[in-house]
């Protein structure tokens, strides 16, 4: 029998906890281990993990970044099948058991995608990324509500960070170095980035419509590119450097040149507007811009190992 474990990664987020572990717990198929690794809350968010005595908690004394708190956890969860999730997120009670029933019927399969929706009923969150001609992930269904839109169980391009399923095994083949997740990412972009090379290593990777999870992800946020600009503009500067430098860490680890010369004129045309308007919002950024040569001698580095493996 597959066995199955769980990683959440929390970050002052006792708003969403008991919710999240309640649903966890509650499972029709329990969860061989249910791991919580908190990123050094400053609010009540290690009491609320520590009151549920099935789950093990990692606490750190810094914020080390949501991608290496995933490999900390990864690391500890032990089981055949992999969940990563977001702490804003609840399960429905049948979540662990299609789950393990997909990879058991699927022997093929490395990485799942369930349905994901937001809190409010019946708006898709996620059914599943593609890839845009800008080469930014695109969410499938995205604020859309669910009873107008077909879906239907189908391979995907990669998977929504807020909930991503892996056999241990294809993770195992998705390391570079000793990493999982690219650490250097600190967070945002990684769930792309990773589903990108399990793309660039001939993966499989499946959106599943009846296996469901709920997302808050920001409230009611409709899909288009003013809103979405509009809520990257409203972050902090720290934000944004790592989404500006994310961005292009990823896009020299995964390009290829063979494969993608023809998204090069819409990379150029999104990016001058994105990063210009990032960059204006938040003029200080620009004194961060020194560390790009550093991060991305590191991803070049990284796409040598990337393509010695392809």
């Amino acid at each position: 029998m597959l066995s199955i474990s769980i990683v959440i990664v929390s970050y002052n987020s006792e708003r969403f906890l008991k919710k999240n572990l309640d649903s966890l717990i509650n499972q029709k198929r329990k969860f061989k281990k249910i791991v919580v690794v908190d990123n050094n809350s400053s609010d009540n968010s290690v009491n609320i993990i520590k009151s549920f005595k099935d789950v093990r908690i990692i606490s750190l004394s810094k914020n080390s970044g949501y991608s290496a708190a995933v490999n900390m956890g990864i690391e500890r969860s032990g089981s055949d099948i992999v969940v990563i999730a977001n702490p804003d997120v609840y399960f429905a009670p049948d979540f662990a058991a299609l789950t393990v029933e997909k990879f058991k019927n699927n022997e093929k399969l490395d990485i799942l995608s369930p349905l994901i929706l937001r809190f409010e009923e019946g708006i898709v969150d996620s059914a599943g990324q593609y890839k845009s001609l800008s080469l930014f992930p695109v969410e499938k269904g995205f604020g859309r509500e669910l009873k107008k839109i077909k879906i239907e169980e189908t391979e995907i391009f990669s998977v929504c960070g807020a909930v991503t399923v892996f056999k241990r095994e294809s993770l195992q083949k998705l390391i570079i170095g000793k990493e999982y997740y690219d650490e250097s990412f600190f967070l945002f972009w990684e769930d792309f980035d990773i589903g990108w090379r399990a793309n660039l290593f001939k993966m499989k990777i499946k959106f599943f419509p009846d296996i469901v999870a709920y997302h808050y992800r920001s409230g009611t946020m409709k899909k288009n590119f003013i809103t979405k600009l509009s809520f990257s503009l409203g972050r902090p500067s720290e934000i944004k450097f790592h989404l500006i430098k994310n961005r292009y860490m990823t896009l020299i680890k995964n390009f290829r040149l063979k494969e993608d010369w023809f998204h090069i004129p819409f990379i150029l045309i999104k990016d001058i507007v994105w990063v210009g308007m990032l960059t204006l919002s938040s003029p200080k950024i620009i004194i961060k811009f020194y560390k790009f040569p550093f991060f991305f001698r590191e991803s070049y580095k990284k796409r040598k190992i990337i393509k010695e493996n392809e």
